[in-house]
């Protein structure tokens, strides 16, 4: 039979269900039981390796010319023959090659083996290596053995993983089937490894620091918290590497880096993930101005060294990496944007009329600096597609940035957009103990109003600054958004192997059954508040061009760099998404709402609202409870259709 005739199975149209998932289990396991009868080990042991398919395709003419016998191993992936030959898809960590069988050639008691192999079974083959005359290349068996029976079936090609949470919660047979995805993640460790050389190449120390922590310190986030038994204390998981890092300057290491997981107990979406991983960079005697240059020097070069070249594509736009970035203040992009000048306003009053003047939302708590920053996120950060740095930040949000001596209420801060997110952050960092004593004690303010993403005071930190830190500068990268970046990759989850995944099934059970006898709390209706009904009558027709429809939750994220809103994509049963943003972060975590079924005012004019244009409102209920807000967001049964009208 030529290899030409492809005997694998017509594709099936849905996923195989559990019930046949677990009739092919017993096939499977059946057969596992005769090879045992034959004296094979369906479970075998050590295999030694002389080739994989990358370098026997790349040494062909020497291994072919001279008959050298390659042992290889890998996957089965296809499987056709019939009769005296067969010919089976081996897939090993560079690729696929063919294996070709002859009963005459490895004895008919071996080719009994072949008819007990299935799509899954992990096998080592011994042989000489040659070409169809289609041109494929080959190794023509001379021994076979089983080396570990798969009893699970791989999903079917096209159905079985089109289902990218599935994907993500069994990572392995996604790298199994899907070539691209298993190229994703070499490319990572690619990047990871050329951002290592290149920090090593410039002088730079890698060094390791505590994941655990008494304070969270080094970003505005909040912690995951833990319990140590034998010390009886709490602990933080590290939030940044930074405190610790600046440190080590200050006890004489000029250049360091620490690459690792940091841990933020927050939403999840398509850029953020509880934990991922981060570089944080420092170097005495530098500032804010060496840290663009090394952050330009580190993406480009990745960028060159690991994918050939420094312009990229990224979701269809091209991006160029080739330095020098276009540099900007803060105020400078907010003026370009949206024509508003905040250069010299000190006046929160001043402030506050010019965002209402472009309509940016702000919490009443917040001072200029933020007003600014508040401009910033909603009309510029979307547009900054080419890589570009913006520096001059308010003081008020950079309570670790060095202040600029020219406006001390401007640090000398940076961060660096690509696409229209963040790629990184750095400063001049503040050396002054007096002055970070006094910006920690505005952080405990706010965190004592509230903000359990404020900095909290570290008493350890000050005293290592009171020794004394040189001028420093300081970088942190996202990694995980650059490999995003890098591969062309949409969703962070993407490039984490084993991204954090929401409990389903038999653990979420297990959890509910724990919890089945706790009474959840019941609200005491003598501490609930609601507003006064309105007096005033709405006309009837106008009343009634108001669109409420049924929308299922296609997707939830969170919008980054607010506090509160929500992003939903939503279908309204029109056949195109719909976008609308809600203010009810602190009270649902978006994963929990995807799959929801809500109601939505569809007709309403878009509203801009952190850049994003929102096409309508969802309906909640509010009411206040023992002195604070409580909201409910309006969810239907699933059964009603998206799209249906409320009347």
């Amino acid at each position: 039979m030529s290899e030409e005739v492809k005997n694998t199975a017509a594709p099936e149209e849905e996923a195989l269900s559990e019930k046949e998932v677990n009739e092919q289990m017993q096939v499977r396991i059946n057969k596992m039981h005769q090879i045992e009868e034959h004296g094979w080990k369906p479970f075998g042991h050590k295999f030694e390796v002389s080739n994989y398919s990358g370098d026997i395709n790349l040494n062909f003419e020497e291994l072919s010319a001279n008959e050298t016998v390659v042992r290889v191993a890998g996957r089965i992936m296809a499987i056709r023959g019939h009769g005296k030959t067969c010919f089976m898809d081996m897939q090993d960590k560079d690729g696929r090659i063919q294996i070709y069988v002859r009963k005459d050639a490895i004895g008919e008691e071996n080719y009994a083996l072949i008819k007990l192999l299935d799509i899954g079974d992990i096998v080592g083959v011994s042989g000489t290596v040659f070409r169809t005359h289609m041109g494929e290349l080959s190794v023509k068996a001379a021994a076979i053995e089983i080396l570990s029976k798969s009893l699970r079936p791989l999903p079917e090609k096209w159905h079985g993983l089109k289902d990218v949470d599935i994907r993500y919660r069994q990572r392995y047979v996604d790298l199994i089937v899907n070539p691209e995805v298993r190229r994703t993640f070499v490319l990572r460790s690619k990047i990871i490894k050329t951002m290592r050389d290149i920090l090593d190449d410039n002088g730079y120390l890698e060094v390791e620091t505590p994941i655990m922590n008494t304070i969270p310190g080094g970003a505005a986030a909040r912690p995951f918290i833990t319990y140590h038994n034998a010390l009886d204390m709490q602990l933080y998981l590290r939030i940044a590497t930074e405190l610790h890092l600046k440190r080590l300057v200050v006890g004489g290491f000029d250049r360091v880096y620490e690459l690792g997981r940091v841990f933020r107990n927050e939403g999840i979406d398509i850029k953020h993930n509880p934990e991922f991983t981060s570089v944080e960079i420092y170097q005495a005697y530098g500032d804010y101005n060496d840290m663009m240059d090394l952050t330009e020097k580190i993406v480009s070069e990745i960028a060159q060294k690991v994918l050939g070249t420094m312009k990229i594509t990224y979701e269809g736009q091209e991006i160029d990496l080739t330095p020098p970035w276009p540099r900007m203040s803060m105020i400078e992009a907010v003026e370009k944007y949206t024509g508003q000048n905040f250069e010299g306003v000190t006046d929160v009053e001043t402030a506050r009329k010019m965002a209402d003047a472009i309509n940016v939302p702000y919490e009443p708590s917040f001072g200029v600096g933020k007003i600014i920053n508040a401009c910033f996120e909603e009309y510029v950060e979307a547009k900054l597609i080419q890589p570009t740095f913006i520096t001059g930040h308010p003081k008020e949000i950079s309570p670790l940035a060095k202040s600029n001596p020219d406006n001390p209420e401007i640090t000398d801060r940076f961060e660096g957009f690509i696409y229209g997110r963040e790629i990184c952050n750095g400063f001049t960092e503040l050396n002054d103990p007096i002055d970070q004593r006094e910006r920690f004690l505005k952080q405990v303010e706010e965190r004592n109003a509230g903000d359990e993403e404020a900095n909290m005071m570290d008493e350890n930190f000050l005293d290592a600054l009171e020794h004394g830190l040189p001028p420093t500068g300081g970088l942190g990268i996202g990694v995980d958004r650059l490999v995003m970046l890098l591969t062309d990759s949409s969703s962070i989850r993407d490039v984490l192997l084993f991204p954090t995944m929401k409990n389903i099934g038999g653990e979420k059970t297990a959890n509910k059954a724990e919890t089945a006898n706790v009474e959840l709390p019941k609200l005491d209706l003598s501490k609930v508040k609601v507003d006064p009904l309105f007096e005033d009558f709405v006309d009837f027709d106008t009343f009634c061009k108001s669109d409420f429809r049924v929308v299922k939750v296609v997707a939830c994220e969170a919008v980054e760099k607010s506090k509160k809103l929500l992003k939903f994509t939503l279908n309204d049963g029109s056949g195109k998404p719909r976008t609308i943003l809600s203010g009810i972060r602190e009270f649902y975590d978006p994963e929990e709402l995807v799959g929801k079924t809500c109601v939505a005012i569809t007709n309403l004019p878009p509203r801009k609202m952190m850049g994003i244009d929102s096409e309508g409102m969802l309906i909640s209920a509010v009411y206040e409870y023992d002195g604070k807000e409580g909201l409910n967001l309006l969810m239907l049964d699933n059964n009603i259709p998206a799209g249906a009208k409320l009347r």
